[in-house]
């Protein structure tokens, strides 16, 4: 592996010396991604923990009518599917793609539970990954459903600093491009945004 154990969140704190010893004596394999590359797809089968040692992976959904979107981004080192992995139905609800040149270390999930089982920091670790997850997905969804095309803007702004690409923007929200370049037009008219540069900012007051 290409990272310390010990730097990825769900392990932080941990007993480097059982977290090794378990993990290093089950079933894994290491793999590198290029970008672009889908790492696992919606609807596969999620038995692993896939473990980010380097690189950045996005998860894009696609629903029924072909909409797609993009749930989130993610920097090494950090720990994918820990939400999707001991599930009921065992499958990944996003598709995972590589946003950059990656590599991953995908191990067994059994050995995950015997850590969680014998490390109380990692158990600790590992119910605050999935509960923030949980708020994670419940702000997306206050987004997506409740909030309006010009307020998520606004959030996408004041979380980046800046709108740069509108294409891959839309993406990000959901969005067509037309719609969120009328969206942008009309609150650059409205004086919430101002265009430099880099893109679009918020409008200082």
């Amino acid at each position: 592996m290409h990272c310390d154990i010990c730097d990825i969140p769900l392990f932080k704190g941990g007993d480097k010396e059982l977290i090794e010893r378990i993990m290093h004596n089950s079933p894994s394999r290491y793999s590198t991604y290029r970008k672009g590359d889908i790492i696992a797809a919606q609807g596969s089968a999620c038995r692993s923990l896939y473990v980010l040692c380097g690189g950045s992976v996005y998860a894009r959904m696609v629903s029924d009518e072909g909409k797609e979107f993009t749930l989130d981004t993610l920097y090494a080192p950090e720990v994918l599917a820990s939400s999707f992995v001991f599930s009921s139905k065992g499958i990944f609800p996003v598709t995972i793609i590589a946003g950059s040149d990656c590599d991953m270390w995908i191990v067994n999930k059994e050995s995950v539970f015997n850590v969680i089982r014998e490390d109380t920091a990692v158990l600790r670790n590992y119910l605050t990954v999935i509960s923030d997850h949980s708020m994670f997905l419940s702000q997306r969804l206050n987004e997506f459903a409740l909030q309006t095309l010009s307020s998520r803007v606004l959030s996408y702004v004041q979380k980046n600093g800046v709108l740069q690409n509108l294409q891959e923007t839309a993406f990000i929200l959901g969005v067509a491009r037309p719609s969120l370049s009328r969206t942008v037009s009309q609150m650059v008219s409205q004086g919430l945004l101002v265009k430099d540069a880099l893109g679009y900012r918020l409008a200082r007051g």
